[in-house]
Order: C-alpha cells, then structure tokens, then sequence
C-alpha cells in the first residue's frame, strides 16, 4: 500500500511539473498576448513640456511676438528632450526673422540718422551690417538714402553651422540659436558601417568664413543691389575654406543648362534671400561633414 502512495505521488509531481512548464512556456505568453491584444497599446505618457509650449504659440497668435520669442527661447532652455524641440525651433526662428527684419523697434536694434555724405554701402560698414540688411529692415525702396532719414539697424555678430551630415543649416547670432534651415540638394548623410571590413567614415569639422555673395536672375545674369532685379533674383552665399557655396538654383531659360556652382548645397530661395541679408563677408562658418 505504501508503495502505491509512492508511485501515486512521483506520478503526480513528475507529470504535475510537467504540465506547471508546459502552462509557463507556452500557454501563459499566448494568453498574456492575447491580453494585451485585447487591452489594447499601453498609452503614451503625456508630454509634460506640451502646457509650456501651447503657452509660447498663444502668445505667438495673440501677435506678441517679442513676449513669444522669450518663451520659445526659455521652452528650448527648460525642454532639450521635448517633442516639440524641433517645431519650436522653426518657431523661433521665424519670430527672430520678423523682428530682427522689419523695421519694428526692439531691444537689439539702434537707431541711425543719415548725415550728409552717407551712402548705403557706407552706412552699413560703419554699423556692421550688409545693405541688404538696411534696405529690407527698413523697407527702403531703393539704395538712395536721404539727410535725416531714420534707419533702425539691428545690433550682433552672426555665424553658420553647415551640417551636412544631418541636412540642416542653423544661423546663430551671438553665437545663440537665430534660425535653422533644410538643406535641399547636397547632403551627404549619416555616418554608417561602409562593410568590406573597412571603417565607417567618421564626422569631420571644417573652419571657413562666409565669401562672395552674389545674385542671379532666370537668364544667368549677375546683378546688384542696385538693380532692379535684385528682389527677384536667386541668391549665391561662397564659403571659403569650405569647399561649398549655399544656394537657390536658378530657373534657366529652355535649352539652357541650369546654373550650379561647385560644391553646392541647395537651400530655398526664400532662405537664400534671408542669409545674403543678414551674413557679412568673412563671418566664420563651422562646416560639419563626413571624411
């Protein structure tokens, strides 16, 4: 009898055990997955940084754009791994475009009366900037200036980061975040493996300084300041030491090839236009490529 309870009891753990792993490694993840099917996708926490930058765009809308210029300056501060990291930027930056473009006064602009004898290309020599800047800042319609006439100019040195790595061009004033732009047509990508047993190339950085500025219209003529195809025309920024020139193309006429620089890096035309204004001959740029 004793030995049947014996039997009886290693008959019971052995196939007792048997079927306790039999439930953990096959049935137990089949129902814990038809469980969460069932539940449905965990929820994703909420952004905490969302409150913060809802409150920087209803400034942005009720159009106090110096007060919302000050909280996605603070937002990109206090928020580095935000989800809106990225379109807080682009909002940033145009609200720095706006106002450091227009003749809107502000803390970073002075005032300058034209004296006699003063020519734009003059007055902007003396005060740092381009007179591309002065003429669309302060709206002028021309290059001619008048004795007395007012002219807002805004003060800061200004830089490039050329990251053709990540595609990405970002203008800094101060050497603080003023505006970033896509690079179109020209980057070179992400580092990766290059297989073969060799090794992946590496990020590099070059030193340059901005060079010859120059504006282009449909029909591959290079015009001026002063003409008045200026307004309409493509803009071409050289970087010197660096090897590119950042870009519009320019829209050639039929049965003409297309006009295009060595080593160049397209951006909009719109954005071409912004940093031929505000990029001053021989402001450094840092050019961030793979070797």
């Amino acid at each position: 009898m004793i030995r049947v309870l014996i039997l009886v009891g290693l008959a019971v753990l052995v196939f007792g055990s048997g079927a306790y792993w039999t439930y953990e490694l096959f049935l137990r993840p089949t129902q814990d997955l038809k469980m969460e099917k069932e539940l449905g996708a965990a929820a994703v926490p909420p952004d905490p940084s969302l409150p913060a930058f809802e409150q920087c765009v209803a400034l942005k809308k009720q159009l106090k754009l110096q007060e919302a210029r000050q909280a996605f300056s603070r937002f990109l501060e206090q928020y580095p791994v935000s989800t809106r990291q990225e379109e807080a930027r682009e909002q940033l930056g145009e609200l720095n475009i706006s106002i450091f473009l227009s003749p809107v006064p502000s803390a970073e602009k002075d005032e300058y009366v034209v004296k006699p004898g003063d020519v734009l290309t003059k007055v902007a020599g003396r005060l740092k900037t381009t007179p591309e800047y002065l003429v669309r800042a302060n709206r002028l319609t021309g290059t001619m200036l008048r004795i007395g006439q007012r002219l807002v100019v805004g003060r800061g040195s200004f830089s490039l980061v050329v990251d053709r790595v990540q595609g990405r061009v970002t203008l800094l004033r101060d050497g603080r975040f003023f505006k970033q732009y896509t690079i179109q047509s020209g980057a070179v990508g992400a580092a990766g493996s290059s297989g073969h047993g060799r090794k992946a190339p590496v990020q590099v950085r070059k030193q340059g300084r901005v060079g010859e500025k120059s504006a282009w219209t449909p029909d591959g003529r290079r015009v001026t300041l002063a003409d008045k195809e200026y307004h309409g025309a493509a803009h071409w920024i050289a970087v010197e030491g660096g090897g590119v020139t950042l870009y519009a193309p320019v829209e050639s006429e039929p049965g003409k090839p297309a006009l295009k620089p060595a080593g160049g890096l397209v951006l909009g035309f719109r954005d071409t236009e912004e940093l031929a204004a505000l990029l001053r001959k021989g402001d450094p740029v840092t050019i961030i490529t793979l070797n």
